[in-house]
C-alpha cells in the first residue's frame, strides 16, 4: 500500500505504484525461486554435488536473464559451508544472455569459501534468515557496473540451517530504462533511494547512482519494495 506524507495527485500515486510493482515483482520471484531451490536440494538428499547444483540452477537463470525487457543481468546460487562438504563453497552463477559462468574455476579451490562469506549479499541473508538487497555498489566480481544484488536464503528444511542463497543482479543501467520515465511522471527531482538514502535512479540531473541524497522538505514519500523509497523531490548531499 502506498503511503505519502503530502497529498499527491492520482497520476503521481499511480507512477509510484508502478515502480513499487516492478521491484516487488523481483522480490516475489526471488522468494519463490528460493523455495523451489530448497525443495529440489532436499530431494537430492546426500547427493548434492557441484554438477547437480549447476543442473538445478542454470535453467532458472536462463529464464531470468533472457526475459525480454527484464531487469535481471545475472543470477545464481551460492552454497553455504556444509551443503556439499564442510568448508566447501560452490558458486553456480551466470550472467548475460550468453550465460557466462562467473567464477567457475574458483569452485575447484579447497579454500574457496572465504572469497564470499563476508560479502554483505551473502552474509546478511545467512545470518538473519531473511531476504536482503545490497547496493547500489560497483560489482567487480560479475558485471563491473553499478548493481543492486537481491539475495534470499535457501533452506532444505524449515527448521534446518541456511543451505545457501539465491540471488539476482539488477544493473542500475537496466533499471533506469523503466524507472526513469516513471520518476519523471512524479517530478523533475524524484529519486529512488535505498534505506541509507543513497540514490539508485534519479530524475534530477545532479544526482547520480550511488550519491547520498536527502528528501526535500514537504516532499511525498512512497515505499518501494521491502527497502526502497521514492522521494518526490530530493537534493544532493
Amino acid at each position: 500500500m502506498i503511503k505519502a506524507t503530502a497529498s499527491p495527485d492520482t497520476s503521481t500515486v499511480q507512477a509510484a505504484a508502478d515502480l513499487d510493482a516492478a521491484i516487488t515483482g523481483i522480490e516475489h520471484r526471488l522468494a519463490a525461486w528460493a523455495a523451489e531451490t530448497g525443495t529440489a536440494l532436499a530431494a537430492l538428499s546426500t547427493k548434492v554435488t557441484g554438477t547437480a547444483v549447476d543442473k538445478l540452477i542454470r535453467p532458472a537463470v536462463e529464464e531470468l536473464v533472457r526475459t525480454p525487457g527484464g531487469y535481471i543481468a545475472g543470477a545464481g546460487f551460492l552454497a553455504n559451508a556444509g551443503l556439499l562438504r564442510p568448508e566447501r563453497s560452490y558458486i553456480a552463477w551466470w550472467q548475460g544472455e550468453e550465460l557466462e559462468h562467473v567464477d567457475a574455476l574458483a569452485n575447484f579451490s579447497p579454500n574457496s569459501i572465504s572469497r564470499y562469506v563476508k560479502s554483505e549479499w551473502f552474509r546478511v541473508p545467512v545470518d538473519t534468515g531473511q531476504a536482503h538487497v545490497t547496493g547500489p555498489y560497483v560489482d567487480f566480481l560479475c558485471t563491473d557496473e553499478y548493481v543492486l544484488t537481491f539475495t534470499h536464503p535457501v533452506f532444505c528444511r524449515a527448521d534446518g540451517p541456511v543451505s545457501g542463497i539465491v540471488g539476482m543482479d539488477v544493473t542500475v543501467q537496466r533499471l533506469e530504462r523503466g524507472a526513469l520515465p516513471t520518476l519523471r511522471r512524479i517530478g523533475d527531482r524524484a529519486t529512488l533511494v535505498n534505506a541509507d538514502g543513497r540514490a539508485i535512479v534519479s530524475a534530477a540531473p545532479d544526482i547520480a547512482a550511488g550519491d547520498l541524497a536527502a528528501a526535500e522538505e514537504g516532499c511525498s514519500v512512497f515505499p518501494v519494495g521491502r527497502k526502497f523509497r521514492i522521494w518526490s523531490g530530493a537534493e544532493a548531499l
